[in-house]
C-alpha cells in the first residue's frame, strides 16, 4: 500500500536484504573506520575491537577472530599483541584447553581514554617550560600561553571528571543503571 498524499513516506529499511550478520559486519566496519580516523589504527585493529564487542561468546580464540575479521593469523597475532599491550584486550586461558582466548578488558574504554587524557594533559609541563623562554609581552609567549591556558584547564578538569565517572560506573555495577548518578543519565 502506498502512503496517502498527505503523509510522508517512512524511512527506507536499512540494508534491504541484509540479515543480522551483514548488519553486524557493517557495524564492525564502522568501528574500524572510527578507530582509523580517531586513533590512526589500521583497519584490522578496529575490526578486532568491533568483533570482540559483539561476538558470542565474549572470549574468542585467535582463529575465531581471524575468521570473523577476515585477517591472516600473522597480522592478527601482531594486532592482538598491540591491543593487549594497550590494555584494551586481555588473553585468558581455560583449564584443560591449549588455546588462548581474547576478550575486551573490563576497563578498556575508560582506561584508554584516561591514558590518552593524561598524555594530553602532560603537555602543560612543556608549555610551562616554553613560557620561561620568552618575555611575557612577546608574541611567541602569547602563543605558548594560549596552549598553556588550555592544557592547564584540561588538567584541572580531568581529575574531577574521572571521579564522576568512577561514581557513575560504581553505581552502574551495583545495579543502579536505570537511575541517575551525579547528574549523569546512565
Amino acid at each position: 500500500m502506498s502512503p496517502r498524499a498527505d503523509q510522508e513516506p517512512g524511512p527506507e529499511p536499512r540494508n534491504q536484504g541484509a540479515g543480522p550478520e551483514e548488519e553486524v559486519l557493517a557495524w564492525i566496519e564502522r568501528v574500524a573506520s572510527w578507530f582509523m580516523q580517531q586513533a590512526g589504527w589500521p583497519p584490522i585493529m578496529g575490526r578486532t575491537m568491533g568483533w570482540l564487542m559483539v561476538c558470542d561468546p565474549a572470549e574468542q580464540s585467535a582463529a575465531q577472530i581471524a575468521t570473523a575479521v577476515q585477517a591472516s593469523r600473522a597480522s592478527l597475532t601482531n594486532t592482538l599483541r598491540l591491543l593487549t599491550e594497550a590494555r584494551m584486550v586481555e588473553a585468558v586461558t581455560r583449564s584443560g584447553e591449549r588455546a588462548t582466548y581474547y576478550r575486551i578488558t573490563e576497563d578498556a574504554w575508560s582506561g584508554v581514554l584516561k591514558r590518552r587524557l593524561e598524555s594530553m594533559t602532560s603537555f602543560v609541563d612543556i608549555t610551562a617550560e616554553g613560557l620561561r623562554l620568552f618575555p611575557e609581552g612577546e608574541a611567541r609567549a602569547a602563543r605558548v600561553r594560549g596552549a598553556h591556558r588550555m592544557f592547564t584547564w584540561l588538567h584541572s578538569e580531568a581529575e574531577p571528571m574521572w571521579k564522576r565517572w568512577e561514581a557513575v560506573n560504581r553505581a552502574d555495577q551495583q545495579g543502579n543503571s536505570d537511575e541517575e548518578s551525579d547528574g549523569m543519565p546512565l
